[in-house]
């Protein structure tokens, strides 16, 4: 496989794991009950909440990080393809920002520290060995 299939493979299964924190925090707003939108509510037939339950808060935030993150990869992911990275990089740079930021997922949807700081550290590290490439390949 080469690097633009490696790259389109990792960012459709990043892109399917930021539809699937969105299903899990409406999954999680339906369970808890809690509907900001009055018509979500009267469509559920409970009353609205002015709060989101704290379950909710924490599935938006990992959906969140999730979203700032894959925006990242895909841009330098992008740039490395397009600047002749080697298919090996790409492979370990591509898999790895892929493992860690599944992993930070579920370690943010669980509440568990120092796991979820600790992939969010090795997705960031395959980012930079990315833009190091890109910048690199632009100098020269």
């Amino acid at each position: 496989m080469d690097t633009t299939k490696l790259y389109a493979l990792v960012s459709a299964l990043l892109a399917v794991q930021l539809l699937g924190l969105g299903f899990w925090t409406a999954a999680t707003r339906a369970k808890r009950k809690t509907f900001l939108n009055p018509e979500d509510a009267a469509l559920s037939k409970v009353d609205g909440s002015e709060a989101e339950h704290p379950d909710v808060l924490r599935a938006k935030r990992a959906h969140t990080n999730a979203l700032e993150n894959a925006v990242v990869f895909f841009v330098l992911g992008a740039l490395y393809v397009a600047t002749q990275g080697s298919k090996t990089g790409a492979q370990a740079y591509f898999f790895t920002f892929l493992g860690a930021r599944l992993l930070h997922s579920l370690f943010y949807l669980l509440g568990k520290q120092p796991f979820r700081t600790m992939s969010f550290v090795v997705g960031a590290l395959a980012c930079l060995g990315m833009a190091a490439h890109v910048i690199r390949a632009a100098l020269s």
